[in-house]
């Protein structure tokens, strides 16, 4: 099953944030502001862009079938077969729009993706990685 951000949704949030990153560099690169605080923003906005690229941690199209989960972002995919997820994690929060996502596991830049409300099909999705964390493999550790 495919669930994914419609377009609108996905440009209006999901994306929003990126070209605001962007529009902020450039404005810092154009005025080449100075001082500790336009040092540490001009140094951290471009890792912050990178991290998210990297990490997917926002993705923009979930596939789950019974072999596989795969989290896709920016034309990059994160794959997660079923047989190597020892755990698998929905953290749901006070802000019921979103969830934390956990496949264990996995690389330090790997395994942690925001599912958002706005994602088609968000409470069947949700409750299907649930149910896929409750049957994930039983670690090595266990007898």
């Amino acid at each position: 099953m495919t669930y994914a951000y419609r377009r609108a949704r996905l440009y209006s949030s999901v994306l929003a944030q990126d070209a605001l990153l962007g529009v902020v560099l450039v404005a810092f690169a154009i005025t080449r502001p100075s001082g500790p605080l336009a040092v540490g923003l001009a140094v951290a906005i471009p890792l912050v862009w990178l991290w998210g690229i990297l990490t997917l941690h926002f993705p923009w199209r979930v596939d789950m079938t019974e072999r596989r989960i795969s989290f896709h972002a920016y034309g990059r995919v994160h794959h997660f077969a079923s047989t190597d997820i020892a755990e698998l994690r929905v953290r749901r929060f006070l802000m019921r729009d979103r969830v934390l996502v956990r496949v264990m596991p996995a690389a330090p830049w790997r395994g942690r993706y925001w599912i958002l409300e706005g994602i088609d099909g968000y409470p069947e999705l949700v409750r299907a990685l649930a149910d896929r964390g409750s049957f994930a493999r039983p670690s090595a550790l266990e007898p």
